[in-house]
């Protein structure tokens, strides 16, 4: 799971199965939507590349180190 933050009065954190993700788009304001698989949308406060970072850190812990690079 990744920790992904997710906008608004209070800092709100969310742990995200990134095997889920299916693609990432930029949503301005240095925020990202993230669209999975089963049809939820999340607009979160990282970046793309801050996604991708998390995506491949995560893989590496689990054991797929060359997957995402």
């Amino acid at each position: 799971m990744i920790k992904v933050s997710l906008p608004g009065k209070t800092e709100r954190h969310v742990l995200l199965n990134p095997h889920l993700i299916e693609y990432a788009e930029d949503a301005g304001e240095g925020r990202t939507a993230l669209l999975l698989t089963t049809g939820k949308r999340f607009v979160v406060t990282e970046t793309s590349d801050e996604i991708r970072a998390l995506i491949i850190a995560y893989r590496r812990e689990i054991g797929f180190p060359a997957q995402e690079e």
